[in-house]
């Protein structure tokens, strides 16, 4: 078996939990766990027993959620576990079920929410949905419950250990798509509310926990800060703005918001952006202050007392499916405006706490071959309905590719000449392995290469002392 190679912690998530700030992985099972009012590291949390997720799948991602004094979490149709600073407290069976709330009687594990109903008329009626759905609530001191509701879930919420369900009615319309035989049906839904101190029923229905919504902003279930999935700035008032930004909780006297991302006021792109984060007044509508962070992407944050926890991700190597650039993580304080290191970059090595790369696939050379066989002719990579075969992209020509490296590190070099950049020889990076080890199917990666010539999203000059203008 090939050994692990080392791993600093990649700051993916963060989860306020009580006094501490869980600082999670982006991809491994281990986090880095500080104290919120000195910034400083209390210890590092491992779960590797916990199995690693399935093939990336475009329909879930991992869940993670605030315990009482930890987290829960879960891989996409995995188990569920409960870890502490004592490390791996429970695991529970879940029947394929996800992980969607934490209330004060455990965490509760949902089936999927229902597909689209489409159908070929406006009265045609819904095509199933009706019946018991089970749920399953796991609680660290108890064996996994059950818990019934006679209508479809469409989510969860938790609000001072109160769970709040949002469930189907019975009453539905359906929504035109644009042609005369297709129609999206449009269930009718409302809120069941189980209050912390009521023990766990066996179901539940409308007709006995009916509810208003839960409180707005005082959701428990965070995102682990990446409630911004865009890597852009959005400004309260701003076309296409973000209405909903990071709040102080408990909300500080001046009542500030905060938002972060690339500035799209300024012109420079690619390698060259800068993360920058802006406060502002929520009661007058003025910005406080704005501050860059320096070159990268923001990858989470969120916000404690009178500070905003940030997560940036340096500049990656330009435009390659390289993994991650090393992760800082900063604190900004809302007084000053002053920004703080809490963990530079590759820092904290989490090697020991990683899982264990696999043993190597028995296809590796063929699959190394057969993707090869793909990208071996990017000067005729087209071909015209008269049988003419052109290039990938206009301009492209001497085309070359090379296989470099051996598994887990196997990566092909796409090399080639380019018409709008005469003399310099462009250089795409393409693993085939991921982090864990496995496969990762380049299908896509010819098109995403053509795109970025043809909208010449690629920098004008290599850099310092390189021999290809890598893009």
């Amino acid at each position: 078996m090939v050994e692990s190679r080392r791993r600093s912690l990649q700051p993916g998530l963060l989860v306020p939990v009580g006094e501490r700030i869980w600082v999670v992985d982006e991809l491994q099972p281990v986090a880095v766990v500080l104290d919120a009012s000195t910034a400083t590291v209390v210890m590092t949390v491992g779960w590797p027993t916990v199995p690693p997720p399935a093939q990336p799948t475009w329909r879930q991602d991992r869940q993670v959620r605030p315990a009482a004094d930890g987290l829960w979490v879960q891989q996409p149709g995995g188990p569920l576990a409960l870890v502490t600073e004592r490390g791996l407290e429970s695991g529970h069976h879940t029947a394929g079920l996800t992980l969607g709330a934490v209330s004060a009687h455990g965490a509760w594990c949902l089936p999927d929410p229902p597909l689209q109903d489409i159908a070929a008329s406006e009265d045609a009626p819904p095509h199933g949905g009706s019946g018991v759905h089970e749920l399953l609530v796991a609680h660290p001191a108890c064996t996994t419950a059950a818990v019934h509701v006679d209508s479809p879930v469409h989510g969860a919420r938790s609000s001072d250990g109160d769970l709040y369900l949002r469930v189907e009615t019975g009453r539905w319309s359906r929504r035109n798509l644009g042609v005369p035989t297709s129609w999206s049906l449009q269930p009718e839904t409302a809120w069941l509310r189980l209050p912390a101190q009521e023990p766990l029923p066996a179901r539940l229905s409308l007709a006995t926990h009916a509810s208003d919504a839960p409180p707005a902003g005082r959701w428990a279930e965070g995102d682990g800060g990446q409630r911004n999935t865009s890597p852009w700035l959005f400004l309260s008032g701003a076309e296409n703005a973000h209405l909903d930004p990071w709040v102080t909780e408990p909300e500080t006297a001046e009542g500030v918001g905060w938002y972060a991302g690339w500035d799209r006021d300024n012109p420079v792109g690619g390698r060259d952006r800068e993360a920058v984060v802006v406060a502002r007044d929520r009661a007058a509508g003025v910005e406080l202050f704005r501050r860059s962070l320096g070159l990268g992407a923001v990858r989470a944050m969120t916000a404690i007392g009178d500070s905003l926890w940030i997560a940036v991700e340096g500049p990656r190597h330009f435009a390659t499916y390289s993994d991650s650039a090393p992760t800082r993580l900063l604190r900004v304080h809302a007084g000053s405006g002053k920004a703080e290191t809490v963990l530079p970059p590759d820092t904290v090595d989490v090697t020991d706490r990683c899982w264990p790369l696999p043993t190597e696939p028995v296809d590796t050379s063929d699959y190394t071959a057969f993707w090869r066989e793909r990208f071996a002719d990017l000067d005729h990579y087209w071909t015209a309905p008269n049988g003419i075969r052109g290039p990938l992209a206009a301009g492209l020509h001497d085309s070359r590719v090379e296989v470099l490296g051996s598994w887990p590190d196997t990566e092909f070099h796409l090399t080639f000449g380019y018409a709008p950049r005469p003399g310099l020889r462009l250089r795409r990076t393409v693993p085939l392995f991921e982090q864990l080890g496995r496969q990762v199917a380049p299908e896509y990666a010819a098109i995403h290469l053509m795109e970025d010539l043809d909208t010449m999203a690629i920098p004008t000059a290599p850099a310092p002392g390189a021999e290809y203008l890598d893009i």
